[in-house]
């Protein structure tokens, strides 16, 4: 099944900076803006943003470009802190500063005259997708529809219970310590192999993490930054729980849940579904990353993730 086709003539792409809630601290974001025939503003519009330790580029553009040439709108940022957004002390991750961010774009998009402020679509992506619905829940009519894929519900720890874990504590306090001294951060490697002290072990999450991001074959402690968290960050994850307000949730939702994703397994995405009162479960095959292009679920994940967005996001 393969996604519409579209050509570089079909969008157009401009980088714009979006105020985040911190002062002098923007948001660096990509508006990818349809050149459809018979499609003009205020278009529709997607906000998207990556997952744990990822960024705007990391797999995103393919998904942007086909939704831009499908006749929405789609706007992809970095949250503060990582990748070319502002803000210090970084890559580290805090869960209510990326909320504060999707916020941020949001408004932003509901203020620009170019785009739909009743046609406003949430988009994430593992962690990400957590955020979606926790957003969703709180923002209620706002939000027209929301694709979640294979999301961070937080009924099961990021982390495995290893020698590594105290590792994970030594190199977490530290890193407070350093933190509430102003000093550099403590880093660990966002994924590593099993066995290895990284904040992801799994070895599909290895590999196509690497896939992604174009990272070094072998990564250790002292990984290049893009590779890195701040070890702080394994205090924070495990307590986020964006399936507690699903209920909530009044929209449409799109869940993907590929069968053989062994970080977000499929059950748990399809149990959260049955507590969304208009969800649908996009069933693939694949693992985590195989959404993603030279992935085996890639073309179908977009197919169908724009079949949604046009029966339920309607010109």
């Amino acid at each position: 099944m393969n996604p519409p086709p579209f050509s570089t003539s079909s969008f157009t792409k401009t980088n714009v900076k979006i105020p985040s809630a911190r002062s002098e601290w923007n948001l660096d974001a990509w508006v990818y803006t349809p050149k459809v025939d018979g499609i003009t503003p205020p278009y529709p519009a997607v906000i998207m943003a990556n997952g744990f330790g990822l960024c705007k580029t990391h797999g995103l553009p393919a998904y942007a470009e086909a939704f831009a040439s499908a006749g929405y709108a789609s706007i992809l940022f970095d949250y503060r802190r990582w990748g070319l957004s502002d803000g210090t002390r970084r890559n580290s991750i805090y869960v209510s500063e990326q909320l504060d961010d999707y916020r941020a774009v949001f408004e932003w998009v509901r203020k620009n005259p170019e785009f739909d402020k009743d046609r406003i679509v949430l988009w994430g992506f593992s962690f990400s997708g957590g955020h979606v619905l926790t957003l969703s829940a709180e923002l209620g009519p706002q939000v027209r529809a929301t694709i979640s894929q294979s999301p961070h519900l937080g009924r099961s720890l990021p982390f495995y219970w290893t020698v590594n874990y105290f590792k994970f504590w030594f190199y977490g306090l530290l890193d407070l310590v350093k933190q509430v001294l102003g000093l550099s951060p403590v880093y660990i490697p966002i994924v590593g192999r099993p066995g290895t002290l990284a904040a992801v072990t799994r070895s599909h999450a290895f590999e196509g993490f690497l896939k992604l991001t174009g990272g070094s074959r072998e990564i250790h402690i002292e990984a290049p930054l893009t590779l890195q968290v701040s070890a702080s960050t394994f205090f924070r994850v495990p307590s986020y729980k964006p399936i507690q307000n699903a209920h909530l949730i009044k929209c449409p939702v799109l869940f993907v849940a590929p069968k053989n994703d062994a970080s977000r397994p499929a059950s748990e995405t399809i149990a959260v579904s049955a507590m969304v009162q208009s969800s649908s479960v996009l069933h693939l095959s694949g693992g985590h990353f195989d959404l993603f292009r030279g992935g085996v679920d890639y073309e179908q994940s977009i197919h169908s993730q724009i079949e949604f967005l046009r029966k339920h996001v309607s010109f």
